[in-house]
């Protein structure tokens, strides 16, 4: 029974991974988790309910720390300290891996013994400060049980990422060369009557257009379809090889702005080599990353709407010609 509900929550842990989307722990962030849950131990046909609290430190986004208390029902104390490792920090969705070391103070034969533990377990925030936290572990040692617990974790502090500044490659156009002062015109003479010149007819300018392409939701990876317009576009930069570009990076309301910043930078970066790549010369591109501070169509960013119209048309690189 244990193994199998251990393969159970695996299985649910690895099938969670595509429908993932954004969040974050904070590095040196701390985490509190009062939780209820089950025993089953390995010693007894008793099943009981558990409760306890957890305190955790985050060293990195990745990496943490955490002790915990748990009280089973007339059967035992566990006190254990265990390292966590969370899989996708930067999502709601967050699968984690923990073990560590502890110790087990059973009250019918009132003695402590040396324990360990191993498991795994889901975090979903729905805050930045408070999440759902659900785990099932194997303890072994001379105690032996399987645990699965369910709770709230509130995180407190930790750093905030700063938007990167905004670089943009563009040089500056060169300033004209004064003329030089004229010279003095001699007198003139009597001209003949001068013929009358044939005006070539003045050439009307040559208009330019680069698509924009457009991105799924939360994603920096150029679709089939922004292929062939990137396609298109890069046919147009060889037959104008004068023109220079700069290449923006824009993003949907959705999510929070240092991740919209820095999702946009992708997304103008993943063009920017593709256009490389296709043998347009890296001196002619510049980029820059506007996040969703710049968006085409006003949009109110809600649970429902991350594929209304409005949200696919603010998820896009604009192209925007600086020098002809």
């Amino acid at each position: 029974m244990r193994r199998t509900a251990l393969f159970v929550l695996s299985i649910l842990v690895v099938a969670a991974f595509p429908f993932v989307s954004s969040a974050e722990i904070r590095e040196g962030s701390f985490e509190l988790s009062p939780f209820i849950g089950y025993s089953m131990p390995g010693h007894s046909n008793d099943d009981n309910g558990a409760a306890g609290l957890r305190v955790g430190y985050n060293i990195t986004k990745n990496w943490g720390v955490e002790g915990a208390y748990e009280y089973i029902d007339s059967t035992a104390e566990l006190f254990h300290t265990d390292v966590v490792y969370h899989f996708t920090p930067e999502k709601k969705f967050n699968p984690f891996f923990f073990g560590g070391i502890g110790a087990a103070h059973v009250r019918k034969d009132s003695n402590t013994e040396l324990t360990g533990n191993i498991g795994l377990g889901v975090k979903y925030s729905f805050t930045d400060t408070v999440a759902f936290r659900a785990d099932i572990r194997e303890v072994f040692g001379d105690f032996k049980t399987l645990m699965t617990t369910a709770g709230v974790t509130f995180s407190f502090g930790g750093k905030t990422p700063k938007p990167a500044p905004e670089v943009s490659q563009a040089k500056p156009e060169p300033k004209p060369e004064p003329r030089p002062e004229p010279k003095p015109e001699p007198k003139p003479e009597p001209k003949p009557e001068p013929k009358p010149v044939q005006v070539a007819p003045v050439a009307e300018p040559v208009r330019i257009i680069l698509e924009d392409v457009h991105f799924d939701f939360d994603k920096a990876t150029l679709t089939t379809v922004a292929l062939d317009i990137l396609k298109k576009n890069v046919r147009t930069m060889k037959d104008n090889p004068g023109v220079k570009v700069q290449i923006e990076g824009h993003t949907c309301a959705h999510g929070t702005e240092a991740h919209n910043m820095a999702l946009s930078e992708r997304r103008a970066q993943a063009v920017r080599e593709y256009l490389v790549k296709e043998g347009i010369a890296a001196n002619r591109l510049s980029t820059i990353a506007y996040g969703e501070t710049r968006l085409a169509v006003p949009e109110i960013p809600t649970a429902k709407n991350k594929e209304s119209k409005e949200a696919k048309t603010n998820r896009r690189v604009h192209f925007e010609i600086i020098i002809k």
